[in-house]
């Protein structure tokens, strides 16, 4: 009867723990949400500068410089300033196959952007839909303090958007995404780091992406944010 009783309870604690845990992962899903959302509006008015730089074998390539806002419509606006820079091209046929190469890996650095601008910031509807379907897992990495919740096939198969954070504060930490740019075979990872506002809006501070095969490592920061203008 001891050990029946021992069985049962046993049972019953451990059907504890897994509500509990399912509990504690729904209210990090949605405090992620709302994070996303309250700045995400936040965001609209203001203005900042985004900064991307392109290093290959740890030589720094090319920096190039955008004003960033939220047009009437809503949609978030880039022109590029004054702050650019690239390498100046070289003559003859060494400088015809160096620009080839230069002209391959642009292409390839553009669409390596592009990839990360479809994760930035991640979507409320597609964390839901994950979440939804029972593929969302959560590492501890401090306990009761912060997690990271894993939201796999996030854009596309095979690729994973991760988002670190700190439950206590009720903020995001740092996002890691694995994906692929040219070759789903080949998985390229970058993480953002998040930054916060003296209002509360968190942003994406700073994206690193490193491509060993290429010897590339791509690197965008957002920064002097103020009011925007009419805002």
């Amino acid at each position: 009867m001891k050990k029946l009783n021992l069985v049962l309870i046993l049972l019953l604690f451990a059907g504890f723990v897994r509500i509990s845990a399912q509990t504690d992962t729904q209210a990090n899903v949605a405090m992620i949400k709302k994070n996303l959302a309250d700045s995400k509006a936040k965001l609209k008015k203001y203005e900042w500068i985004e900064t991307t730089t392109v290093f290959v074998k740890g030589e720094q390539k090319s920096v190039k410089q955008k004003q960033c806002y939220y047009a009437v419509d809503g949609k978030l606006t880039k022109v590029e300033t004054g702050g650019s820079n690239q390498e100046k091209k070289k003559g003859g046929l060494r400088g015809k196959i160096v620009e080839n190469k230069k002209e391959e890996m642009s292409d390839y650095v553009k669409k390596a952007i592009a990839k990360i601008q479809t994760y930035l910031p991640p979507s409320a509807t597609k964390i839901q839909k994950i979440y939804g379907e029972g593929k969302t897992t959560v590492q501890i990495l401090e306990p009761n303090n912060k997690f990271k919740l894993n939201f796999p096939d996030y854009n596309e198969a095979g690729d994973i958007l991760s988002v670190s954070i700190n439950k206590p504060k009720q903020k995001i930490m740092v996002l890691d995404v694995s994906t692929s740019v040219d070759d789903p075979k080949e998985k390229v990872v970058f993480n953002i780091t998040y930054g916060d506002l003296p209002d509360g809006t968190q942003y994406a501070a700073k994206t690193v992406l490193g491509v060993s095969k290429k010897d590339l490592k791509i690197v965008i920061e957002n920064s002097g944010f103020k009011n925007a203008a009419g805002k």
